[in-house]
């Protein structure tokens, strides 16, 4: 029995990278008919509505008032603002380089929480963001340069707020699950997006079928269902690694499947360069398991 609940588990995590994975090309085929603000919207729009009729058939309890204003911050950092880069950078860069450089998040987020909550590092942790940033080094130089224009600026800043939501999720594991802590700020997310509403269903309905079907894929599978089951694998791990490990394989999946999807084939040097960027996220997650 238990050797059974330990294969859902892996395989709950695995289907939530691929789906992470897929978001990222279908991304790329949503912006070429969608605005960046009207597909901020609909994708967590349809992701709040179904994380929504989950939340009312388990009866998942509501956010205390206090932590409301904390939500919305993790909301607009976490989800709206990073969701708006992500797709202004998808524009001029592939599936690939945005994943490579997102995936770069863990190794911001242990910066991060050396200097915002005073984690000690270590050695190899200095190691681990050295590799890392080289990597990043190297995919910046052969994507465009550290340029608005290429879109690599946008996506690294993506990074960055990503990797502060992830901080700022530190602070409520004592109090609300994983889950309930996406739940509600996608919600307070969507809410943020809201005022483009008036443009999105417009934009949805003069797509083109793949371009819809991008959208649901971005709003159902790559967010209410990934999230569901990602929540669903870590209440089975023994140890959080056991789950995060799978975050590894997300670029090498988009690759993959944007080469397989929409025909993408990346430069030499992203290989390279993310590479060198999983190496630096492994060894600060090995780093982690050991401390």
């Amino acid at each position: 029995m238990l050797k059974h609940k330990k294969a859902i588990m892996h395989i709950c995590a695995f289907a939530t990278t691929a789906l992470w994975a897929l978001g990222y090309v279908m991304t790329r085929v949503a912006v070429e008919q969608f605005s960046s603000e009207a597909l901020s919207f609909l994708r967590y729009f349809i992701a709040a509505l179904t994380l929504i009729l989950y939340g009312v058939i388990k009866k998942t309890r509501l956010p205390k008032w206090k932590d409301v204003p904390i939500f919305i911050f993790g909301g607009a950092v976490g989800f709206a603002i990073y969701v708006y880069l992500i797709n202004e950078g998808s524009r001029t860069l592939t599936a690939s380089v945005v994943s490579f450089l997102v995936s770069a998040a863990p190794v911001v987020t242990a910066l991060l929480a050396r200097f915002l909550l005073r984690e000690k590092i270590g050695i190899k942790g200095w190691v681990s963001i050295g590799c890392a940033f080289s990597g990043i080094a190297l995919i910046t130089y052969f994507s465009g340069g550290f340029d608005f224009r290429s879109g690599v600026a946008l996506i690294l800043l993506a990074t960055i707020l990503i990797s502060i939501y992830n901080v700022f999720q530190r602070k409520l594991f004592n109090r609300y699950t994983p889950l309930e802590i996406t739940t509600y700020s996608i919600i307070a997310g969507t809410i943020l997006l809201s005022p483009f509403a008036q443009r999105a269903f417009p934009e949805l309905m003069a797509a083109s079928v793949n371009a819809v079907i991008a959208v649901l894929v971005l709003g159902i599978l790559s967010g209410a269902l990934a999230f569901l089951l990602w929540a669903y694998a870590l209440s089975k791990a023994d140890v959080t690694g056991e789950v995060t490990n799978y975050m590894f394989i997300t670029p090498i999946l988009t690759t993959i499947l944007g080469f397989a999807l929409i025909n993408e084939a990346p430069h030499l040097t992203v290989y390279l360069g993310g590479a060198l960027v999983l190496v630096g996220v492994i060894l600060i997650n090995y780093r982690k398991e050991r401390v």
